[in-house]
């Protein structure tokens, strides 16, 4: 029989016992950070859920003006910074959990459940506890909630640690003390920065950030937002009240482009306040968000340990191009970046000096290099930006990384770059919506398919055509949904991870305001 020393070096007194056999597990606590319109959101005085809650505020105008009107930001809200956690919290509106059912909103488009992302992480986790949702209002400032999420893992890491020192089993596991891991979507990488970033020792403390379609430089898509009221004719009753209410909202200016996007033609500008404010967003709060993407360009924050998952393959906007119409500003999206040089200058073609176009792609509403900034670790997959979160090779990435395994190279892989695109403004029932399937060659083999989001009920089968008037060379298909709800759009080519996106179907619109 063998003998194990206290050094390991296998003298000692004789081990008659079965040498234990550790589960492939992590000992470090985890955090887990939604992306904007992820967090259930609650009136603090009434309990009466806001958002998150009740899809049916998005298809009833009079449930929907009332709801969304009481998710508008008041002036204490729209000018809540990091010292207003430490002088006075914000109390009116409060997160009660992560989202449990899909959800959408214009040009933001759907957002799937975190509920899969939790369920892996607590599988790689020595107990279930070690993984902490952060639900957190959204509608706030990045440096607001930053500052409440470093509070909140601090007390987290903490009760973590006590935990882990108490359970002899779990330090045989391994001698090193428990640190965070932070897996971020969207803006939540950006409220995960802002919290590192004002606590250096939590920044210390962590041992990596996962980022999963965070927009480091912003996302074009924002502005769209800001200019529902002129995208149409007839802007429908849920456009009018979103603009309103994310104009007033500083988590949607964070959300701002903060690199070069208002295409000039011969030129390309980075926005302005004023320009912000033509557009339909708030000036101020404009101002206060691209003074942060001029700090964090001149002064960058490297994210402890940062792996970025990057969705790509996907139709995205990734400038914006202003047109009159009827006297109103007007953008338009447009699926094409510049090529800059390290000091951010625009490279140009040297023979007519037109700035260099590239369609760079994204996950439908992030575009590429946005998501990609901080970090040469990065993993690419096909996917749209909010059902990121429950892909399988992202759940795979997130449970490899967790597990301190290298991280994978290219998910995407090589060959055909399959992309979804729905419309951005939904759809009105009796109304065909068009659905395109892009970076394909054929439609053998592909699957479309439509269904309930909220009940499972299948759609009719859709057929896939060549679409001779697009530029883009995609093939579509033709879905007219027979009730208002939810729908799910399902691409399967048979040799990549499903491609999903949610879009919404509401009733005709009456004229309600």
């Amino acid at each position: 029989m063998g003998t194990v020393g206290d050094d390991g070096s296998g003298y000692g007194v004789p081990y008659a016992g079965v040498p234990p056999v550790f589960d492939d597990r992590t000992g470090d606590a985890c955090v887990v950070v939604p992306g904007i319109m992820g967090s259930v959101l609650q009136d603090a005085a009434t309990g009466r859920a806001l958002w998150g809650a009740d899809l049916s505020m998005l298809t009833d105008p009079l449930l929907g003006r009332g709801l969304l009107g009481a998710l508008h930001a008041d002036e204490r809200e729209r000018a809540a910074d990091a010292d207003t956690v430490r002088r006075a919290p914000l109390a009116r509106i409060r997160a009660t959990g992560l989202v449990s059912k899909p959800w959408w909103l214009p040009v933001l488009a759907g957002l799937e459940p975190y509920t899969r992302l939790t369920t892996a992480l607590r599988g790689v986790t020595l107990a279930p506890e070690a993984v902490l949702p952060f639900p957190y209002d959204w509608r706030l400032a990045v440096a607001y909630n930053g500052a409440v999420l470093a509070r909140t893992a601090r007390a987290h890491l903490t009760r973590w640690r006590e935990r882990a020192a108490a359970r002899p089993g779990w330090r045989a596991a391994g001698d090193r003390e428990p640190r965070l891991l932070f897996v971020a979507h969207s803006m939540g990488g950006l409220v995960v920065r802002a919290a590192l970033e004002r606590d250096p020792e939590l920044a210390a403390d962590t041992r990596a950030v996962i980022t999963v379609g965070t927009p480091f430089l912003g996302s074009a898509a924002t502005v769209l937002t800001l200019n529902l009221l002129h995208a149409e004719a007839r802007p429908g009753w849920l456009q009018r009240q979103v603009q309103a209410m994310a104009a007033t909202l500083p988590g949607v200016h964070d959300l701002l482009p903060g690199y070069r996007c208002l295409d000039l033609g011969l030129d390309v500008e980075r926005l302005t306040p004023a320009d912000v404010a033509r557009f339909g967003g708030d000036r101020d709060l404009a101002a206060r968000s691209l003074a942060e993407h001029t700090r964090h360009w001149e002064r960058p924050f490297p994210l402890p340990g940062h792996r970025a998952i990057v969705g790509v393959a996907q139709p995205t906007v990734q400038t914006l191009d202003e047109q009159r119409r009827s006297g109103l500003a007007v953008v338009v999206g447009r699926h094409h970046a510049f090529d800059v040089d390290d000091d951010g200058e625009l490279l140009r073609d040297p023979h007519t000096g037109i700035p260099a176009r590239r369609n760079t792609y994204g996950d439908g509403t992030v575009h590429t290099p946005s998501a990609r900034t901080g970090t040469d670790a990065v993993a690419y997959v096909y996917g749209q930006h909010g059902t990121l979160t429950c892909h399988d090779e992202v759940l795979r990435q997130v449970r490899n990384i967790a597990l301190e395994r290298r991280p994978g190279g290219r998910l995407a892989g090589d060959g055909p770059r399959p992309g979804l695109e729905t419309p951005p403004l939904g759809g009105t029932l009796g109304a065909p919506l068009t659905l395109a399937v892009t970076g394909l060659a054929t439609p053998a083999g592909v699957t479309l398919g439509v269904r309930s989001a909220t009940t499972g009920r299948p759609g009719h089968p859709l057929t896939l055509a060549r679409e001779p008037d697009r530029a883009d060379d995609a093939l579509t298909a033709r879905f007219t949904a027979d009730a208002p709800d939810l729908y799910r759009v399902t691409l399967e080519t048979g040799t990549h991870p499903p491609i999903t996106q949610l879009v919404l179907v509401g009733p005709p619109d009456t004229g309600t305001r």
